[in-house]
């Protein structure tokens, strides 16, 4: 404990030239989260804003094995559910596979809300109320979050000469 002292002393000391220094980590941080919002909520945010809303119907269940190194099960993999819905816009039908699995395995036949976009109907999800913006939104928004910051940071370095 008697180390640790003089080390938190000098941080103590030079708490100011750290501090002026932060911004670095700061973007360090905001990229990673910023980059995985972006490619994991880029479809998503195109739905939610441009898209059509209809009904669709689930026509099969796709088992997906995720491996695991939890010793709470003795096998090491689980299995989560990805629901292939089928939805029909202007007399013709359109599939596409929820990436979004689920640990229950949904059945089929079961009528479930879709965002499609009307300009490629291809694009499509299953409208799953707040949990669309989930695992992008609360990412992109703390990485947009610590880049002001940081660029904050980085601007009263520069105007501070």
């Amino acid at each position: 404990m008697d180390s640790a002292n003089p080390l938190i002393g000098q941080l103590i000391a030079n708490r100011e030239k750290i501090l002026r220094y932060a911004f670095i980590f700061q973007f360090i941080a905001a990229v990673p989260l910023l980059w995985f919002g972006y490619h994991t909520g880029k479809t998503d945010t195109m739905l939610l804003l441009n898209g059509k809303p209809t009904t669709g119907t689930v026509v099969a269940v796709v088992p997906v094995q995720f491996s695991s190194r939890s010793s709470s099960s003795s096998s090491g993999s689980h299995t989560a559910y990805e629901a292939v819905v089928s939805f029909a816009v202007a007399d013709r039908q359109f599939r596409f596979q929820e990436w979004k699995a689920t640990s229950v395995a949904p059945s089929i036949g079961t009528r479930v809300p879709v965002i499609y976009n009307p300009a490629h109907p291809g694009a499509a999800m299953v409208d799953r109320g707040y949990l669309n913006y989930v695992p992008w939104a609360p990412c992109a928004v703390i990485g947009l979050f610590l880049f002001i910051v940081a660029t904050k940071g980085f601007l009263t370095l520069l105007l501070r000469g």
